[in-house]
């Protein structure tokens, strides 16, 4: 099975996962695999983006893997979908196909306890 290249891959859905150190990542399935310059934008809106300063990104095929995600922070999901649009943007390839809030765990999208 070959894979095309494109530049702004589209969004098909995210999902966190807790990871066995403490930490969590969000694994964003693409329907195609990121060109370079994408990742490097997509690295760059990460930094730039308040509460995703420390996620690393990691590609590997049609998937990007946020790491070092804080799912208990409130509008993570909203932020990882602007900074994916944004990266898209900067690349030329319009605005990716959003994940759905149901996609993330209902502690990420929920507000903490006041």
């Amino acid at each position: 099975m070959s894979a095309r290249l494109h530049a702004a891959p589209k969004v098909i859905r995210l999902e966190a996962l807790p990871l066995d150190c403490g930490e969590s990542v969000v694994v964003v399935e693409l329907d195609s695999v990121p060109g370079r310059g994408w990742a490097k934008a997509l690295k760059r809106v990460l930094a730039d983006t308040e509460g995703l300063e420390s996620t690393q990104l990691r590609c590997d095929g049609r998937f990007a893997y946020l790491i070092g995600v804080d799912l208990d922070q409130r509008g993570t999901t909203h932020r990882i979908n602007q900074a994916l649009a944004a990266a898209s943007e900067r690349t030329g390839g319009g605005t990716p196909a959003m994940a759905s809030a149901a996609a993330i765990p209902a502690a990420a999208a929920a507000a903490p306890p006041a």
